[in-house]
């Protein structure tokens, strides 16, 4: 959201409240109704988020709401659209916290008897309010589509990001550099990268690792062919980082997008992935990287030989990689698409 909030689409202009209880010109916080709500109600579906609350005036022409519960009051009924990150919330409690699906869908259930008789929208079983949902994924939209709500009303709409200089890199490197990202090492599945470049090296390729962002990686210090960044910021990642690597690896085990996957597409990387999610939507097989399936250690490090054998077929992908990254992950491309949803919300007014 922040980045759609620094760069809007054209024509529109955001009010933006952050916090619980926040409220802005034209937007008042019903801070009693949020706090009992979230005391006398939320206890009997929690696990699903908060409630936010708001009185707004007729300055707006449409209210868009991110990743909450949300009760939206106004004289002309405003219409209403929500926008997910990552992938569903439905998927977020099944990989994340590891619930069981019987135990996902009792909690929905109670959630469906609860939410549609206090005017409370929610993507999942009150979402008759919303003029539209936009998400992230196919896979995500799948979550919505599958649990009743109409495919009309569930737009994919991938995130916008920075476009950054093309990176110039070494026509035939004499050391091929691996890259992985991830705050969690064993959901981003760190440990079979770790193996895969450990593969590689006894083999006798001519391979290196970065591993950025997870404490768990400093154990790596010392190890010939491993450099390790526990914690680094994003503009040193974007200058020091990303243009220096031949290839991003991202093995994960539970993964909501992949924002990093498309990051690195923008610094014209080849990418090889999980079949986990909507990681096989962003990477396209054999164009600009490879899938391999979830926890195959030895598909994955295959894949990341045959980019380590062949740098200039691995430059290939990473431009084409770029260019689809242009076309689809750019703050451009996402303005555009956020304008139409938005103007066909309003259509249906």
């Amino acid at each position: 959201m922040d980045e759609l909030i620094a760069h809007p689409p054209d024509g529109v202009r955001y009010t933006v409240v952050r916090e619980p209880h926040e409220s802005a010109k034209g937007a008042r916080a019903l801070t009693v109704w949020e706090v009992a709500y979230n005391r006398l109600v939320h206890p009997r579906i929690h696990m699903l988020h908060g409630l936010r609350a708001y009185r707004v005036s007729d300055r707006f022409d449409l209210v868009h709401v991110h990743n909450t519960a949300s009760w939206i009051g106004s004289k002309r009924r405003t219409p209403v659209v929500m926008t997910l990150g990552g992938g569903s919330y439905y998927h977020y409690v099944q990989e994340y916290e590891g619930w069981a699906p019987h135990r996902i869908d009792a909690l929905y259930a109670r959630a469906r008897r609860i939410l549609p008789r206090l005017g409370i929208h929610n993507e999942f079983v009150s979402w008759k309010g919303l003029r539209g949902i936009a998400v992230l994924s196919e896979f995500a939209r799948g979550f919505l589509v599958r649990a009743g709500v109409p495919a009309d009303r569930v737009t994919v709409i991938p995130p916008g990001l920075p476009t950054p200089a093309v990176p110039v890199r070494e026509p035939n490197p004499a050391t091929f550099r691996f890259l992985l990202i991830g705050r969690n090492a064993r959901r981003k599945g760190a440990d079979l990268f770790i193996e895969a470049v450990r593969r590689l090296r006894r083999q006798g390729q001519a391979v290196e690792a970065v591993l950025v962002g997870d404490a768990a990686y400093a154990e790596l210090e010392g190890e010939p062919g491993f450099q390790a960044f526990p914690w680094i910021d994003r503009e040193r990642l974007y200058r020091e980082v990303l243009p220096t690597s031949d290839a991003l690896v991202h093995p994960a085990r539970a993964e909501g997008f992949g924002l990093v996957v498309a990051e690195a597409m923008s610094f014209a990387m080849p990418i090889v992935v999980s079949d986990h999610g909507a990681l096989p939507e962003i990477v396209r097989a054999g164009e600009t990287g490879a899938v391999v399936p979830v926890d195959d250690v030895d598909a994955l490090s295959g894949a990341m030989a045959a980019l380590a054998a062949d740098p200039a077929a691995a430059r290939e992908m990473g431009a084409r990689a770029r260019r689809r990254f242009e076309a689809n992950f750019s703050h451009q491309r996402h303005q555009e698409r956020m304008k139409s949803f938005y103007l066909t919300a309003l259509g249906g007014a």
